[in-house]
């Protein structure tokens, strides 16, 4: 064999060479990355989980608080109406249901927010596993180049 023959296959060699050494380092950061992405994906879904049931459990104690006040406020409230005119007092009474209808529909809102917020960064965290569990590495990591370019 000529020089030139033997020199084409020693480059040939270390080329192969070094491009088996990318793969599995490629292989190995993809694997690392995935694993943090997914790590921390689960983490913001955790903590949105436990900011909602904290969020649910003060809006629960929220509510009992307001109900146990309702009776004791309304006789207050009526007493109060009584001071005023007819047309006066069923205003008044217009003007307490809409704000306690408006808080009760505030709060049952934002705890709806909330759990939909916590559904999307589920998904997001479901997606995000999915994706690493069928990503491969690309066949041709060194950017379209081959061994005979």
């Amino acid at each position: 064999m000529s020089q030139a023959v033997i020199d084409f296959c020693e480059g040939l060699k270390t080329t192969l060479l070094s491009i088996e050494d990318r793969l599995g380092k490629a292989q190995t950061v993809l694997a690392t990355g995935a694993a943090r992405a997914s790590e921390e994906a689960k983490k913001h879904v955790d903590e949105a989980a436990a900011e909602l049931a904290k969020f649910k459990t003060h809006a629960g104690l929220m509510a009992e608080a307001i109900r146990a006040e309702l009776p004791e406020r309304g006789e207050a409230v009526k007493s109060k109406l009584t001071e005023f005119g007819q047309e006066a007092q069923v205003a008044m009474r217009h003007a307490v249901i809409f704000l306690a209808e408006t808080a009760s529909k505030g709060a049952v809102g934002a705890a709806g927010a909330l759990h939909v917020g916590a559904e999307q960064a589920q998904k997001l965290a479901e997606n995000l596993r999915r994706e690493t569990a069928v990503t491969t590495p690309s066949a041709d990591p060194s950017g379209g180049q081959t061994a005979s370019s």
